[in-house]
């Protein structure tokens, strides 16, 4: 009974704590970066000295591993070559008791840069310079057809500090709860919507999830565009429910406050943005360049430019690393839209239908409770 008890107790995550040492093809675990309810992440290298990030994570937990699913997305997100806000992906593999992936290894996470702040918050010329690059990545990742539905703070980080192409550069990740809603033919070379389900189960961090999630609504662009915008406000000072300790406070709070309320401690030329919002459905197209004129003219309006020192900086940018492409004064990357959608797909045979990434990731939904905030993290 005993032998019972204990194998009965055994930790799922015992299957992926590794030891210095072990080998993934050429690459060979060196330390512990982070642990959590989600798995492991390693700090791993090659033998010529390159290094990289290690995630594993168990199957043996409820719902079983994203990482397939994270790492097909990965792999779409990259397929003209490695992008600057979305991290490269080295290798991946499923075994019998645990899936893994290699990918970029990259820095802090806007989270953990918050919290070591004064009154835990960055000035307006950071946040909007880092707002602009979660944009980028965001539009890029729509771009490619997929929605995040899980943007927080923790799940934008930067690049490692001794990498200084990225160091500066936000990078997206955490495709554990991204749905693809839209199609591409390769016959026609056009796009289709996926259409929207009537209903949908809450996707998400709570403290982030735009309205449309809390009324079980298909989460589309405009909803990873609102998560967007409320974790400015945060890095700003804080969100008016940040204090809340539950769920149906927080929805009632966030489906009843006037937009003024929600914006007021804004910057004013950001005022246009949730009345934009309020106009789209789960097809249309969002505005980013509306979106990211409003940031420009935060980080103007701060006497910032694109070089200027982050909050956590002690010295100036490297001159000799070249501007990205988010310091575009003209924003053209946001007005370009290489998709063209902006509603529902025709009734035709085929329109929007699921692929294998999409068959996954509804089945992940189906498995996976719901994501909310940690015990540890403040609401």
């Amino acid at each position: 009974m005993a032998n019972e008890n204990k194998d009965e107790e055994k930790d799922p995550m015992d299957t992926v704590r590794f030891k210095p040492g072990k080998h993934f093809g050429p690459w060979i675990i060196e330390k512990t970066l982070d642990e959590g309810g989600f798995g492991q992440v390693y700090l791993v290298k090659t033998k010529d000295g390159k290094r990289a990030a290690l995630k594993a994570e168990s199957n043996e937990v409820e719902g079983g591993s994203a990482i397939k699913l994270e790492s097909l997305i990965l792999k779409k997100l990259n397929k003209n070559g490695p992008m600057p806000h979305v991290p490269e992906l080295f290798m991946a593999a499923k075994r019998k008791k645990y899936c893994y992936m290699i990918m970029t290894l990259l820095g802090d996470n806007l989270k953990s840069l918050k919290v070591k702040r004064p009154k835990e918050r960055f000035t307006r010329g950071t946040w909007s310079r880092v707002g602009i690059q979660c944009l980028y990545a965001l539009k890029y990742m729509h771009d490619c057809g997929f929605v995040h539905r899980d943007i927080k703070p923790q799940n934008f980080m930067l690049g490692n500090e001794e990498d200084k192409e990225r160091a500066r550069i936000v990078h997206i990740l955490d495709f554990g709860l991204a749905r693809s809603f839209a199609k591409y033919c390769e016959t026609t070379k056009t796009w289709s919507a996926r259409r929207a389900r009537g209903t949908a189960e809450f996707r998400g961090t709570l403290r982030y999830t735009s309205p449309n999630v809390h009324l079980r609504k298909e989460q589309g662009r405009v909803d990873d565009v609102w998560s967007l915008l409320f974790v400015l406000i945060e890095l700003n000072g804080g969100l008016p429910w940040q204090s809340c300790q539950k769920r149906e406070e927080v929805e009632a709070m966030k489906i009843g406050m006037t937009d003024r309320n929600v914006m007021l401690n804004m910057p004013t030329c950001m005022g246009g943005i949730i009345p934009h919002l309020r106009t789209l459905d789960y097809y249309q197209r969002p505005d980013y360049h509306l979106v990211f004129r409003a940031m420009w003219q935060v980080m103007l309006n701060e006497g910032q430019t694109p070089s200027s020192r982050f909050d956590w900086e002690t010295k100036d940018p490297d001159p000799s690393v070249g501007p990205a492409d988010w310091e575009n004064s003209d924003g053209r990357f946001f007005k370009l839209d290489s998709i063209g959608i902006s509603g529902p797909p025709a009734f035709d045979k085929g329109a929007g239908e699921s692929t294998h990434a999409d068959e996954k990731s509804d089945k992940i939904e189906s498995l996976n409770p719901v994501k909310q905030p940690r015990k540890s993290e403040k609401r």
